[in-house]
C-alpha cells in the first residue's frame, strides 16, 4: 500500500514524459494535428494574430498548413515557467519564428525572434499568446529577463 502517494491523472493522448509546450511546438512544426490537440484543453484559447480562436476543433482547422509558400518553423530559445509543477500555471518560451520555403531546398526566406506565452490547466494548454515584445511578454507573465 502506497501511503501519502498522490496520483495524478494523465490527459488522453498527452504521455507523463512529455512537456505540453514542448510537445506543442514540436508537434507543430511536424503538422501532427492529433499531437497538437492532445496538449490543448477542450477549452483552450489561441490568441492568434488574425484572432481568437476557441475550443480544439478551432485550434485543428488554425494549425491546419497548406503546402506550398513560405512555411514556419519554430524554435525553442529558453521556457520559463511558474506554477506548472502541478500541471497548471503560466509559462514563456522565448522562440525564433524561421520562415523558409515548403521546396527541396528549403530555403530560408526570414526569421523573428518572438515569445509565446501560455497558460496550463491539468498539463494541457488553456492559452496560447504571441508576442513580438520578448520582454513585455515576460514582464506580464511575471518573469523577469534575466
Amino acid at each position: 500500500m502506497w501511503v501519502g502517494q498522490e496520483v495524478q491523472e494523465v490527459p488522453r493522448g498527452l504521455r507523463p514524459d512529455k512537456d505540453p509546450i514542448r510537445e506543442f511546438i514540436r508537434a507543430f512544426n511536424e503538422r501532427d494535428l492529433d499531437g497538437f490537440v492532445a496538449t490543448l484543453d477542450p477549452e483552450v484559447e489561441l490568441h492568434s494574430m488574425k484572432g481568437l480562436v476557441k475550443g480544439t476543433e478551432g485550434a485543428r482547422r488554425w494549425a491546419t498548413r497548406k503546402r506550398g509558400g513560405v512555411q514556419q518553423t519554430i524554435e525553442l530559445e529558453q521556457l520559463y515557467e511558474g506554477g506548472t509543477e502541478g500541471g497548471g500555471g503560466r509559462a514563456v518560451a522565448l522562440i525564433m519564428r524561421r520562415w523558409h520555403w515548403d521546396d527541396e531546398d528549403a530555403e530560408l526566406a526570414g526569421e523573428d525572434e518572438m515569445a509565446w506565452t501560455f497558460e496550463l490547466r491539468d498539463r494541457r494548454i488553456r492559452s496560447w499568446r504571441p508576442s513580438e515584445d520578448r520582454e513585455e511578454a515576460l514582464r506580464l507573465a511575471g518573469f523577469t529577463h534575466a
